[in-house]
């Protein structure tokens, strides 16, 4: 038995999403404010013992939907026929918003029992093995409700601020089986199926001296109380050694205190009023004891270190590892009662405090907990992860059998009738691309296993071809678009042979994305060689240019593009060399661009100790040579790229007062990229 998939409805970002769930583990991952830690927040305030809802907790879209509610309100108190009253409060009904938790089990009709199970079975079809959980925060009588609205004291207070200070009377939590309402002990009902155990991101952590929190004793502890409830010799050995020694301090507490305790027993503040004999004992309990008086210790070089000396990225994962291991410990050993069919742990960002080694050591650690309690115990256990760390998404979603299946990744997308953003989830078991094109699914799996997943977080992207381009980019967005600097922007070298392979899962992922290439223009007799753009009939080598993005193979078919044609959604854009300015020249590379951009920069002069001296001179590359020569001849060779990269980074533009600028085709893309409305 197992949860096959989670539907939210009317919950904070998450205005209608659902999640396909693995059998084991699952990855929840992307950007910030997407709605991941809503997941972790709806599942438990619903499986809480307490109504913990408000009215924040509603979709901001429900709003409008309340204000439609109470016209139909307004309708029904005018409405004289009784059966167009009765419509009305129907249709009332069934529009009022919802805070709704869909959960789907499915289970194994030869092996499971259904016993739990059977009321949320709405289905009697017996093909079908699928029971639905429905949760759902409902209005109690919506008649009532705007009712009280109508007759407030406060008549300028408006509906959705009313709601916001009162709908906590008339909502209240509902369970369903299917479309059922289960009325009586929905709750005992729905643990005896699910139960939810959370371990969340903010931990109260401790390194220093004082160790107040005591981490591992409390996670020791916990684990000590989960395997107490099974038959073990050296817990009952413990247990009885401690009563011998609780024994033995009573008769010492007696001694020591015997002229104490009878003076107490005389002692009142009114003559017939005294203190109860008082009878002291010593009370030891082995799992206070193990928080609270067992040190632990770190052997290094024979030397007993304290537990806080070890850094939290030790005592974090092993504190982790302890609460995953005592709560499969406390499901597999609960009571017949207590007992839930099915566990699910959501651990949400265990990288906080876990540098990348121990992340990656965590994770495989869970993966092999999981593998063993299904093989050995034969128990449903499923873990929900949330993640910011590329390193685990590496070690749990990029997996040689099952690629990145286990990947949900949450992002807004872009409505653009209503001129908003939506959050939706994109389930990796749906990125059909790996069924085509084998070869390519293959290579963004290796790639993504030797470098950071980036592309799982960003908030935007740019695509670069090499390392000179990489490293100037921070430089070049100071200068075009310093808006970028205030998101997470992720730069990406991919080589401009491979940036292709990179096209059907950026389009899956729909962030916004900013391919820069060159235009790469060679000789069409030889393609072999490099030419100069202004060749005749010279063509582009470049294969996103000719394969994707804008599909032409003419460097004079490329140079008139117009920027629809540079676009592949409206999310993707490239961006390669252009016109500058007056000139008619396109330059071939980046390089280049920069110095037929810059030629009145290299020819500036400026003072240094009141000595003049040229900015062409602060250019290995360019020292000694015309500057009034073709850019194309000007251009580095591969060998000389780095120094006049470096070259660049280090040119002093303060001191000089000069600045170099930023070739257009890049300004154009780094401006397209800031901007935030959604549109080409």
């Amino acid at each position: 038995m197992k949860i096959k998939d989670i539907a939210i409805k009317n919950f904070r970002l998450l205005e209608e999403v659902k999640l396909n769930i693995e059998d084991d583990l699952t990855l929840i991952v992307g950007k910030n404010n997407t709605g991941k830690t809503s997941l972790f927040e709806v599942t438990n305030m619903f499986f809480s013992e307490k109504n913990n809802f408000s009215f924040h907790d509603f979709s901001q879209t429900t709003y409008s939907i309340f204000e439609y509610c109470f016209t139909i309100y307004e309708a029904f108190i005018k409405e004289s026929d009784d059966k167009k009253k009765e419509e009305l409060e129907t249709s009332l009904i069934l529009s009022m918003p919802n805070i709704t938790l869909e959960i789907q089990i499915e289970y194994d009709k030869a092996k499971d029992s259904l016993i739990n199970l059977s009321e949320f079975i709405s289905d009697l079809d017996d093909s079908k093995n699928i029971a639905t959980i429905k949760l759902q925060y409902q209005s109690k009588d919506s008649l009532r409700l705007f009712g009280a609205f109508q007759a407030r004291k406060e008549k300028s207070q408006k509906l959705i601020e009313w709601l916001n200070e009162n709908i906590t009377s008339y909502y209240d939590i509902k369970c369903y089986g299917g479309d059922n309402l289960i009325e009586e002990n929905f709750k005992r009902k729905l643990f005896s199926v699910l139960y939810f155990e959370t371990i969340q991101a903010s931990r109260k952590l401790d390194d220093t001296k004082a160790d107040k929190n005591k981490t591992l004793a409390v996670g020791f502890s916990d684990y000590y109380r989960e395997i107490n409830k099974d038959n073990n010799e050296d817990v009952e050995s413990l247990e009885k050694q401690l009563k011998k020694t609780s024994s033995v301090l009573n008769e010492k507490y007696e001694k020591i205190l015997k002229e104490l305790l009878e003076k107490l027993k005389v002692f009142g503040v009114e003559p017939h009023l005294t203190i109860p004999e008082i009878v002291l004992q010593a009370g030891f309990d082995p799992e206070n004891i193990l928080k609270n008086n067992i040190k632990y210790f770190y052997k290094q070089d024979g030397v007993q270190l304290p537990e806080n000396f070890n850094g939290l990225g030790y005592s974090n994962l092993i504190y982790l590892v302890l609460k995953v291991v005592s709560f499969i410990e406390k499901f597999k050993k609960a009571a017949p009662l207590n007992k839930s069919e099915t566990l699910v742990i959501l651990i949400e960002e265990p990288e906080a405090h876990l540098h990348p080694q121990m992340q990656q050591v965590f994770i495989s650690q869970i993966k092999r907990t999981l593998k063993e309690t299904k093989e050995k115990e034969n128990l449903s256990v499923q873990v929900i992860i949330s993640t910011h760390s590329s390193h685990i998404v590496t070690e749990a979603g990029i997996d040689v059998d099952r690629s990145f299946e286990r990947i949900r990744y949450f992002s807004k997308a872009y409505i653009k009738e209503e001129k908003r953003f939506k959050v939706e989830i994109k389930d990796f078991n749906e990125f059909k691309h790996r069924e085509s094109d084998k070869e390519t699914f293959r290579f963004l799996k290796q790639y993504m296993t030797l470098h950071r997943c980036d592309i799982f977080f960003a908030d935007k992207l740019i695509l670069v071809e090499g390392p000179t381009e990489r490293i100037l980019l921070p430089l070049i967005i100071n200068k075009s678009a310093k808006s970028l600097n205030n998101e997470y922007v992720s730069i990406i070298e991919v080589g401009g042979a491979y940036t292709l392979k990179f096209k059907e899962l950026l389009k899956f992922i729909n962030t916004k994305c900013l391919v820069i290439t060159d235009i790469d223009s060679v000789d069409p007799a030889d393609k072999r060689n490099a030419c100069s753009t202004d060749t005749a009939n010279a063509v582009t080598s470049n294969s996103t240019l000719l394969n994707w993005l804008p599909q032409k193979r003419l460097i004079s078919d490329l140079i008139a593009c117009t920027d629809e044609e540079k676009f592949d959604t409206d999310f993707i854009r490239v961006a390669y060399q252009i016109k500058e300015g007056g000139s008619t020249y396109v330059a071939r590379s980046l390089e280049e661009a920069i110095i037929n951009r810059n030629k009145t920069f290299f020819i500036s002069k400026y003072e240094v100790d009141d000595a003049e001296q040229s900015v062409q001179d602060s250019f290995t590359l360019l020292k000694g040579k015309d500057l009034n020569s073709k850019p194309y001849d000007l251009a580095p060779a591969s060998g000389e790229k780095t120094n006049f990269t470096f070259d660049l980074m280090t040119f002093n533009e303060t001191e000089t007062k000069l600045e170099w600028k930023v070739p257009k085709y890049i300004e154009e893309g780094l401006v397209w990229l800031a901007n935030n409305e959604f549109a080409k």
